[in-house]
């Protein structure tokens, strides 16, 4: 036991040794990108005012052309001030309790799929009791309903169970075993909320504690299965504040009348996790086929959108120095998930250890059953 804990031990202190120089490489790549990120910026604003809209961009007066400009530079310093670690780690932390919530919302919706013992609509229980003894009804109901497990087979007079017999016993009375098999499973149903609901709540207090989340511990994780988690949550921040900073610089486009349409925020991340299909652009610029508008020419082309979007990929084929930066933490990232499984697997025998010894004094202090 104690020697699996001085490797775990000697694993965190590995760790420790290894995180100065990832926190280096990490400010190192924002500073990079505080740097490049205004010329990527004014690189793609310009293919849309000279290459996509030279007649608007030109139609402009020279008081509105300079206020865009103006405020291009605004949106631009505001976004690289929060491209620093420590800005990060607070959004980081502020995401990942942003997914907990939507997690629990999700958890507590299915809870009350599975718990509701009613689903069917009347139409359908009307159409239940209508058909004759021993058909089979197929519902419309959704499949996370209670009808799914069974809960209101037997809500409807024609929907008696399989098991009934055909011709009953005298002093049989099937309306009684109904309501009594209705009785037990309504019971059942409510001790499983109830179970559920107070496994759920333990577990998301447990998530909602400060100690859950490594971006709150005022340094670099000790665990590397929580730098991993860490170096995650810092990727989704810097994506973040680049799609925070492209929405604004599309809202001045709009303004400006250099775009044609504002694409929401929701379509952004969308394209982000890769659930939209683009179409061959620029970098850093996106390029969508519009489902909506007034239909085109016969022949025509599609109704087409071109927005900027800043990505971590087109920012590093643009700037070799964060392609240098970005393969330095890729590196140090391997590492750290070596490092992880070995974690992993030394955290895997210590409790198999610990469970060896606890079943052991189990059967030494368990008294001998006596029927």
């Amino acid at each position: 036991m104690s020697d699996l804990q001085g490797q775990l031990e000697a694993v965190r202190q590995q760790l420790d040794a290894s995180n100065p120089e990832f926190y280096r490489h990490l400010a190192l790549y924002l500073q990079v990108l505080r740097q490049s990120l205004p010329g990527r910026v004014e690189q793609a604003c310009f293919h849309l005012a000279t290459q996509v809209h030279p007649q608007r961009y030109g139609e402009l007066s020279l008081e509105r052309r300079q206020h865009l400009h103006q405020r291009l530079q605004v949106l631009i310093r505001r976004c690289t001030t929060l491209l620093t670690v420590e800005q990060l780690v607070s959004l980081a932390d502020q995401i990942s309790r942003e997914r907990q919530r939507h997690d629990r919302q999700e958890q507590r919706l299915l809870l009350d799929q599975l718990v509701d013992s009613h689903p069917e609509s009347s139409a359908e229980g009307s159409f239940a009791a209508e058909a004759p003894q021993g058909s089979v009804h197929l519902g419309l109901s959704l499949p996370l309903s209670g009808s799914l497990f069974g809960f209101a087979a037997m809500n409807g007079p024609g929907n008696q169970r399989l098991s009934e017999p055909e011709s009953p016993e005298p002093g049989f009375d099937p309306g009684s075993e109904v309501n009594a098999d209705e009785d037990r499973v309504e019971g059942m149903a409510e001790a499983f909320a109830a179970a559920m609901d107070a496994s759920l709540d333990d577990a998301l207090s447990r998530s909602e504690e400060p100690t859950s989340s490594p971006w709150q511990q005022g340094r670099l994780p000790r665990d590397p299965v929580q730098l991993l988690r860490w170096m995650d949550g810092m990727e989704l921040a810097i994506a973040r504040r680049l799609r925070n900073l492209s929405h604004a610089l599309n809202v001045e486009l709009l303004r400006a009348g250099l775009s044609r349409s504002l694409l929401p925020l929701s379509l952004l991340d969308a394209v982000l996790s890769g659930q939209l299909e683009l179409l061959a652009a620029p970098a850093n610029l996106l390029r969508l086929q519009l489902p909506f508008g007034p239909p085109s020419a016969p022949g025509g082309d599609p109704l087409q959108t071109l927005a900027v979007l800043l990505r971590i990929a087109d920012l590093e084929m643009e700037e070799p120095r964060l392609r240098t930066c970005r393969r330095r933490m890729l590196q140090h990232r391997q590492e750290v998930r070596r490092m992880a499984q070995q974690f992993r697997r030394i955290q895997r025998r210590l409790h198999a250890h610990a469970a060896e010894q606890l079943w052991l004094q189990d059967i030494r202090q368990t008294p001998p059953h006596r029927p």
